[in-house]
């Protein structure tokens, strides 16, 4: 067991929670299978490989806050899976928790004592059984388009209708292509479905110039196929939802209203509502499928996604249950639940995010490394607060502004 106390304080951190480390303990060596024989003086010693290093740490944690402090850390050990350690020593290290404990005093009211003890963590070679959390969101997502193509057969009809009533109804589905054509200008870097994209675009444009005799089938079809299409070629996801969000979230609600004066006219309402409410709940499939697929780099982030998606797939259900469409209603639900499933999963192993201000300005190198020992943290810093930099010196941290700090 070999052991080295710094003269300096060191600050560490597990899974983005920060703490100050005292002194640490690193185990190392081989993994002996000891073999002995009868009437033979020595055994053998079969080397099995190298051992499994097992890091120890003494830390302390202080401060007003050291009851917070002492929850999220204790949160971040028993988050279960490896996780991130920051070693004054080492470095980086994905590790499993082995044990930990924590000593509280009555001398030492703001302080906790913590002893930590880890081991590297290591790779299945072995097929094992995991949980696909996106596999609810698709199943989710393949029971909104079947509802959708419900729902629309239900309320489009097409049939007997004067060309004015067809006409409008092929100039919203002309919108949505114009809609498509849009977010695929916001979303650059599609060289490898770009052409698929664009004729998916295409289709949706030739089916609203033309008779419409496919029906409500034919129509979700088509719009399905462009808007799966154009998500997928999508290379980011994140700013895919947003491209999404953007043109298909109020998608119909600026259309000119139409005078309910003669029954053909209530026809042609009735008949834009169906189209409009189908291609936005096509849209939000596709988008809720995009927003599983982002990572969020801390628990606040993960939170304000989750809301952000959770209002488009509330304002929708809404808005069906006002228009009697039960099975449209039903399926947005369980996207909204699938979806809220998946995220929620993975939020317990996020880090969390605290507010400074400094004294004094601070180029934000310096900063990571005084708060996270790498100043290679330094530019995602800066990016996370590139609202409060300094015109002209985008890595000069201000002083007296509140800045956000990953980690606790």
């Amino acid at each position: 067991m070999a052991q080295q106390t710094q003269s300096k304080l060191a600050r560490a951190s597990f899974r983005g929670v920060s703490f100050v480390c005292t002194a640490h303990d690193l185990k190392a060596g081989r993994r002996i299978a000891d073999h002995v024989f009868p009437q033979r003086d020595l055994g053998y010693h079969e080397d099995m490989g190298r051992q499994d290093r097992e890091v120890s740490l003494t830390a302390y944690l202080n401060g007003d806050e050291v009851a917070d402090q002492r929850d999220r850390l204790l949160a971040a050990l028993e988050a279960p899976g490896p996780g991130e350690l920051f070693h004054p020593w080492l470095g980086r290290l994905m590790v499993v928790v082995k044990s930990a404990s924590f000593r509280e005093t009555r001398a030492a009211r703001r302080q906790v004592e913590v002893s930590l003890s880890f081991v590297e963590a290591g790779l299945s070679q072995f097929p094992q059984a995991v949980r696909d959390g996106a596999s609810g969101i698709r199943a989710a997502l393949d029971g909104l388009t079947a509802a959708t193509g419900t729902v629309l057969g239900q309320r489009l009809s097409l049939q007997g209708v004067p060309g004015f009533v067809k006409g409008d109804a092929g100039a919203t589905l002309f919108d949505a292509a114009v809609a498509l054509e849009q977010v695929r200008l916001a979303l650059p870097g599609q060289a490898g479905l770009g052409y698929p994209v664009m004729r998916s675009i295409d289709a949706v444009a030739d089916l609203a110039r033309g008779p419409l005799k496919g029906g409500a089938g034919e129509i979700v079809s088509t719009l399905d196929t462009a808007i799966r299409t154009l998500g997928r070629a999508a290379p980011d996801p994140g700013r895919a939802y947003s491209a999404f969000e953007q043109a298909f979230q109020g998608f119909g609600l600026g259309l000119p209203s139409i005078p309910l004066t003669t029954s053909n006219r209530f026809r042609q309402k009735q008949n834009r509502d169906a189209l409009t409410d189908a291609t936005r709940w096509l849209a939000l499939g596709a988008s809720v499928g995009l927003a599983g697929q982002a990572q969020p780099e801390t628990y606040p982030d993960a939170v304000r996604w989750r809301s952000r998606v959770c209002d488009w797939c509330d304002a929708e259900a809404e808005a069906a249950s006002r228009s009697r469409a039960d099975k449209g209603f039903n399926a947005l639900t369980q996207l909204r639940t699938a979806f809220v499933d998946h995220v929620t999963a993975g939020m317990g192993t996020l880090a969390p995010v605290r507010q400074v201000q400094l004294s004094t300005p601070m180029p934000s190198l310096v900063l990571a490394y005084r708060d996270y020992g790498d100043a290679r943290r330094g530019e995602s810093l800066a990016r996370r607060n590139r609202g409060v930099l300094r015109s002209g010196h985008p890595g000069m941290i201000p002083a007296g502004v509140p800045l956000d700090l990953v980690g606790g």
